[in-house]
């Protein structure tokens, strides 16, 4: 007897069922390990680059010009103050205004002890502007003796020195929308003369850091 061979049997699709149209095209799968990138996502990144050609944003400028005595009593181991601190805020933008939001806070602190507290306006700042921000501190706080023998020995020497921390969120304001809420950051380590009732202080020495977080 010869040879004998199993039958071969081949699966051809039926060619019926294209009749007429093009087959189905065969799209492979993303290679392993990579992620396809979304529709949406391109249109963000768009979107993201037209803005910052367009309107060229730049972050706002911020700096503490004078701080002023109201009132400030030190009596047994409690202080009582009332300060004004001005902050320049210069918005350089010429195509992007600036919304100051409500929940600003400032505060001035001595030894890391806080004094006196307060928050600044709402309002809306136009392109290319400067504005001073007049801040009211009051504040009546109890120190320890050691503080307060230390506060007691600073205003003799005429050099007392004060931390002021800022925060400011605000929003860019375009032609027609407005951006989510940019938080401003600001601390400034100053060093004034004297605290003195109804005298605006000298600043002797003046050292600032501010962010600002998009």
């Amino acid at each position: 007897m010869g040879i004998q061979y199993q039958p071969y049997y081949a699966h051809v699709p039926d060619q019926a069922q294209y009749y007429g149209q093009p087959q189905p095209y065969y799209y492979p799968p993303p290679h392993p390990g990579q992620n396809p990138v979304p529709r949406y996502h391109k249109e963000k990144v768009g979107a993201m680059a037209f803005f910052i050609l367009y309107y060229n944003p730049q972050k706002p400028n911020y700096d503490v010009k004078e701080f002023a005595v109201k009132s400030f009593n030190l009596n047994d181991n409690t202080v009582e103050t009332d300060f004004k601190v001005s902050v320049e805020a210069d918005n350089p933008n010429d195509k992007i205004s600036i919304l100051y939001e409500k929940g600003s806070m400032f505060d001035v602190s001595y030894q890391g002890i806080r004094i006196c507290s307060g928050s600044g306006p709402e309002f809306q700042q136009p392109t290319k502007n400067v504005t001073m921000l007049n801040i009211s501190l009051e504040g009546k706080n109890d120190l320890n003796s050691n503080v307060k023998d230390s506060f007691i020995e600073d205003q003799k020497n005429g050099k007392i020195p004060l931390d002021i921390h800022i925060y400011v969120p605000i929003k860019f304001a375009l032609e027609n929308s407005k951006s989510k809420i940019i938080d401003v950051m600001m601390k400034c380590y100053i060093e004034v003369d004297s605290l003195k009732r109804d005298k605006k202080s000298k600043i002797l020495s003046k050292i600032c850091h501010y962010k600002v977080n998009f």
